[in-house]
């Protein structure tokens, strides 16, 4: 992966993040406890992987690309 290449899947990433705590929010006030639980299980899985399949690794090989808030000791180990 080049540079250009990871700076596209970082914003677009990064986007997907946005968007998913969007929904979860209209999930968590809906009132629905159903649909609280399933799009709760269901962003977690897909954040999860976001994170650690595609951004962790692309941090490794980009760490100026990791958001200032992440770049915490917690979050640079690596755990891949």
């Amino acid at each position: 992966m080049n540079r250009q290449q990871a700076e596209l899947i970082n914003q677009h990433a990064e986007k997907l993040i946005y968007s998913a705590n969007h929904i979860l929010y209209v999930a968590n006030n809906s009132g629905d406890d159903e649909l609280k639980f399933r799009v709760q299980h269901a962003l977690a899985l897909v954040v999860n992987e976001v994170d650690f399949k595609i951004l962790e690794p692309l941090y490794k090989s980009f760490p100026d690309l990791r958001p200032d808030q992440l770049k915490s000791e917690c979050f640079t180990s690596s755990l891949i």
